[in-house]
């Protein structure tokens, strides 16, 4: 199978995330259709020992910490997050092992699955998955379920010692809870997916604590709101767990912020942590690593035990693009996924306390089933000004100017139909320029910025120790 044709076979499987709602029927979330392939493949799920990642807000700068952490103690980590940023290969990687292919253009990471591995794993499984319709009468297999197989064939291939695992979408019925996991962790929850999950925060709780489901696992839970707290207790409390609650058991303080990161102090029940080193800027990442010592002391508790200096190292090292990524310096350009009300709250609070002093231009662009008044409320406390765009995908949404004038009301706004033309226009701005409301318009951005149309754009150094912005060099991570 040559690389296209391996391209064209995944295209041909539906995909949740490129398709507005309503879903056929015949793609509605079944385990047993993932369960039937994995059982004819093997079931290389059973082979791994998996850590667990489910929640709202979090998950993969959580999923990222832990691989680096765990990388750094001489641990060979399968890491499988989702979505991606420029292209889905990114979604599978083992940290460290860089690919034997040549990097691309616009690839962030080199340790991806490369095009050559890709193309055998779907090649070995795709008599098997033909084989699907005659086992069962389940419905057609989806990207995510594909996607999710081919993860777990792929790390037992590389005979990984953890798999670092975040759900995609929930919990009870996401494709990556057909594997058993020995530890578990739910991040922040938020009301996201409301159509799906349910409509208030106990809902959709209820479904992401059902990754807890075998007394034997460890259990990590973030700071939650209080309805969230109760169901995810009770569910532990089914399987005679105590879980590790961040704020409880493990308690952590910042002492200083900066642009390109923070430092930390940590309390656990083992141990405390002094001038840690975090590479990843904002509060909301200092609580997720507080979990991260969470997963570090449920290992402990499992025999696996990692040191002080892994865990300082693991933080200094870890990167996690598009959450609050500072990609130029002149004019200064920042990058957030935040795709909902309260990830929007998170990002103009850090906002407002790592850049007190400077302007803010929003350059906004979110999906059509997102909370774009919840967005927009939380985002229109900084901006100066907006830029109204839309990323190139089925799924945007496109503002009008009758809307933006109830959203933004009183402040000057702007209509622009690409990212091209909304960072053209900015590109002798004094102000920063915040882009954001949906990780598709993010991955549009970095592409464009990687490309070098706006050669005003100079760099700051990155996290891949290469001057981002300049002519000629590639943003990208390590």
């Amino acid at each position: 199978m040559t690389f296209p044709e391996a391209q064209e076979y995944i295209s041909s499987f539906f995909n949740f995330e490129l398709s507005p709602a309503p879903y056929p029927d015949r793609c509605v979330f079944k385990l047993d259709r993932v369960r039937c392939l994995l059982d004819l493949l093997g079931n290389p799920q059973g082979q791994l020992k998996i850590i667990h990642v489910a929640g709202s807000k979090g998950k993969g700068s959580t999923c990222a910490l832990t691989a680096s952490v765990l990388r750094a103690a001489g641990y060979k980590v399968g890491l499988y997050t989702s979505p991606h940023l420029n292209h889905y290969r990114e979604r599978i990687r083992v940290p460290g092992e860089s690919s034997a292919c040549s990097a691309g253009e616009n690839d962030i990471f080199s340790d991806m699955i490369s095009e050559q591995e890709l193309c055998a794993m779907l090649g070995e499984m795709k008599p098997h998955i033909a084989r699907l319709p005659q086992e069962s009468t389940l419905g057609e297999l989806s990207f995510f379920e594909l996607f999710t197989a081919l993860a777990f064939y792929y790390f037992c291939y590389q005979q990984v010692d953890w798999v670092v695992l975040e759900t995609g979408m929930g919990g009870r019925l996401d494709a990556t809870n057909v594997a058993p996991s020995k530890i578990c962790v739910i991040t922040p929850i938020s009301l996201e997916h409301t159509q799906y999950l349910g409509d208030t925060i106990a809902k959709i709780a209820g479904e992401k604590a059902a990754i807890i489901k075998d007394c034997s696992q460890k259990v990590i839970l973030a700071p939650q709101e209080p309805a969230a707290q109760e169901v995810f207790r009770k569910r532990c409390a089914q399987f005679s767990i105590h879980p590790i609650e961040i704020g409880r058991d493990i308690r952590y303080e910042i002492l200083r912020e900066e642009p390109s990161g923070q430092m930390i102090r940590v309390a656990g029940t083992k141990q405390s942590y002094h001038d840690l080193e975090l590479s990843l800027p904002g509060r909301h990442q200092a609580s997720n690593a507080a979990v991260v010592l969470g997963i570090v002391e449920a290992l402990a508790q499992m025999g696996c035990v990692i040191s002080q200096e892994a865990v300082y190292a693991g933080f200094r090292a870890a990167f996690w693009p598009g959450r609050l990524e500072t990609v130029s310096k002149n004019p200064l350009v920042i990058l957030d996924c935040a795709h909902n009300r309260s990830s929007a709250r998170n990002l103009a609070e850090s906002i407002v306390r790592i850049f007190p002093y400077k302007n803010v231009t929003l350059v906004l662009g979110v999906s059509e089933d997102k909370d774009r008044a919840g967005i927009c409320g939380e985002l229109n406390r900084v901006a100066g000004r907006v830029i109204a765009t839309k990323a190139d995908h089925p799924r945007a949404h496109e503002f009008s100017r009758e809307e933006l004038n109830v959203l933004f009301a009183g402040k000057p706004f702007t209509c622009l139909s690409s990212i091209e033309e909304a960072l053209a226009s900015v590109a002798d701005s004094p102000d920063i320029i915040l882009i954001t409301g949906s990780i598709f318009l993010v991955s549009e951005a970095r592409r464009y910025l990687n490309k070098k149309v706006i050669c005003r754009f100079q760099g700051i150094r990155g996290s891949g120790n290469q001057e981002l912005g300049d002519p000629g060099i590639r943003i990208s991570g390590r």
